[in-house]
């Protein structure tokens, strides 16, 4: 037997948005039409007019979001407080929880699982990105006490540590969107590759080019060197160590392509991104910058650092949006030598 509320078709979507809020919406019964009416399913208990009881089974139905999972659970003020977006890397969730809810962490944890039945462990931020390296320290609370996991996208498997190295799976349409650019024989620089999401979706298209990889973080040149092996990628090189440094030294001239992912402040490896360009190579120039001027604003951060008459935009495009002031947009900037 299960509870529930007959409701005209005209005021049922109303009223369930009202059961809902207050907590009295039962989701492990399917809402259904019966001579007329709309009936809606309630929490065992739920004083409310007009409720009947009807012999039925449960319909267990996956809840699309933390706080549906959480709605009857929480109090209507603490339900108002819960992040329902999240990171999903692997078998890894990455959640945000507001010091109001520290106490409920558990019931969350649950609740993801609840979402995504995939999910192995949930970690929770403890901070914004931070430090050279731009990671976030992380604490497990539900799972194995590690936040290693593996990932895969667009055909590429990667090793990685959200805690230990920068990663965004937001990014895996890009990816995927460069790699269809990319031409047989084509010479790549990958900058700020990370554990090698950029290399390893483009080697996994079977395109005949040559990639190096750079990167500082030298845990994250660990995981870009296992997942070479993973995806027996044979055309990636990982180096670790400085885009200034390496690439005005060691590949002036040399590339067809290079990419520059950098979470923050891009524009100032710019020069060597220039020194590492063959004329007419293409340079995808990733930054942050304001919603109502995005590529304004990125046009003027490439002028501070190439000098005029060097360089033209080929292309620009809004890649994802970042918060409610900015977005992340991407250049293609042509290299004239």
């Amino acid at each position: 037997m299960a509870l529930f509320l007959p409701v005209e078709k005209k005021s049922a979507q109303k009223r369930m948005e009202s059961l809902k809020r207050k907590g009295l919406f039962n989701p492990d019964y399917r809402v259904f039409e019966k001579e007329g009416m709309i009936w809606i399913p309630l929490r065992a208990g739920a004083e409310v007019e007009g409720a009947a009881e009807i012999s039925t089974e449960p319909v267990r139905r996956r809840p699309k979001s933390i706080g549906e999972a959480l709605a009857g659970v929480l109090e209507p003020e603490e339900l108002a407080q819960v992040v329902n977006s999240f990171d999903l890397v692997g078998e890894l969730a990455i959640v945000e929880i507001p010091e109001t809810l520290v106490g409920k962490e558990a019931l969350v944890a649950q609740a993801v699982i609840q979402v995504h039945p995939n999910v192995k462990t949930v970690a929770k931020k403890e901070g914004p990105m931070e430090g050279e390296f731009r990671v976030r320290r992380l604490k497990v609370i539900y799972g194995e006490n590690t936040t290693e996991t593996l990932y895969k996208e667009n055909g590429a498997k990667m090793l990685l540590d959200p805690a230990k190295v920068y990663f965004s799976p937001r990014l895996s349409f890009e990816r995927k969107r460069i790699a269809g650019l990319v031409k047989d024989g084509e010479h790549i620089l990958a900058l700020f590759a990370g554990v090698g999401p950029f290399p390893l979706v483009i080697a996994k298209q079977g395109k005949k080019c040559e990639i190096v990889a750079i990167e500082l973080n030298p845990a994250a040149v660990e995981y870009m060197e296992k997942n070479i092996l993973l995806n027996k990628a044979k055309d990636i090189k990982a180096i670790c160590g400085d885009v200034k440094e390496i690439v005005p030294r060691d590949y002036a001239n040399w590339a067809d392509r290079i990419l520059m992912p950098l979470p923050k402040d891009a524009e100032l490896f710019l020069e060597a991104a220039y020194a590492g360009a063959r004329n007419g190579a293409i340079i995808h120039f990733y930054t942050f910058a304001d919603i109502g001027r995005p590529f304004e604003e990125a046009r003027e951060k490439i002028a501070r650092h190439l000098e005029k008459g060097k360089y033209e935009i080929a292309g620009e495009r809004i890649v994802r949006p970042f918060s409610p002031a900015q977005v992340q947009v991407v250049l293609d900037i042509r290299a004239k030598k």
